[in-house]
This record gives C-alpha cells, structure tokens and sequence, in this order.
C-alpha cells in the first residue's frame, strides 16, 4: 500500500516525536484570531459599527478558512482510515501493517497536539470575556 505523504505524518517517525507542520500553525494563529476579533464585535457595534463590522468580517473569514483546513485534514484521516480498514483490523485484534502503524501514529500525533486544548481555551476565555462585556453594556452602562 502506497503512502500518503500529505496525510502520513513522516516528521514523527523520523524523529520519533511529533512535529506539527508550518502550515498547522499558521492555521492555528488564524483560529485564534477568529476567535478573538469575532468576539470583540459585541464591544465595538455601539461605539463604533464599522470597526465591529472589520472585527466581524476578520473572524468570520478566519473561521472559514481555519475550518476548511480541519475539514480537509479530517476528510484525508477518514479516507484513510476507510481504505486501510484500521477499525475493524483493531476490533478484530487482526495483524496490522506497517502502513496501519503510521496511520495511528499520524492520528496519535494529532491527538496529542495542544494546539486544540490552546484553542479551545481562547474560545471559553474569550467567550466569558465577551458575555461579561455584553451583560455589562447593556444592563450597567
């Protein structure tokens, strides 16, 4: 079985460690900003609508393009996990190849990343942030 070199994550066994890509972190820095600018919209649309318009546009299409990335990655890891049959090859306890090892490597590696836990904090920490400034706005001031 041929492997996919855009899928198969090739830094991990040649370091034997994982080593997330340029592009991953570049895509990360865009969801963090997206996540930021989009809740920041609520702070500004009183004050000043065309700065939250900017801040509502940024965060948007920093969604649309950090979640195309994810689906894309997503829909290469099923592919794969389909065309090698890793599942059921698990479920059955049957001998996996050598390709089905770099396969899970791939997906322990990106279970591994903190890059997710990062996000996912910015998205709680900003959310808070953004629903205390909304409550405090509109009841307090």
């Amino acid at each position: 079985m041929e492997k996919d070199s855009k899928f198969i994550c090739t830094d991990c066994f040649k370091f034997k460690r994982c080593k997330e890509s340029f592009a991953s972190w570049v895509l990360f820095f865009i969801a963090i900003v997206a996540v930021i600018a989009i809740r920041i919209v609520n702070v500004f649309m009183n004050t000043n609508p065309f700065l939250a318009k900017i801040f509502w546009y940024t965060g948007v299409i920093g969604f649309l393009v950090f979640f195309a990335y994810k689906f894309r990655y997503d829909t290469m890891l099923r592919k794969e996990l389909e065309k090698t049959g890793l599942k059921d090859k698990l479920i059955s306890k049957k001998e996996l190849s050598g390709h089905d090892y770099e396969v899970l490597g791939t997906i322990v590696c990106k279970l591994s990343s903190r890059k997710d836990a990062i996000n996912y904090f910015f998205i709680f920490f900003f959310s808070c942030l953004a629903l205390a400034l909304a409550v405090y706005f509109d009841f307090f001031r």
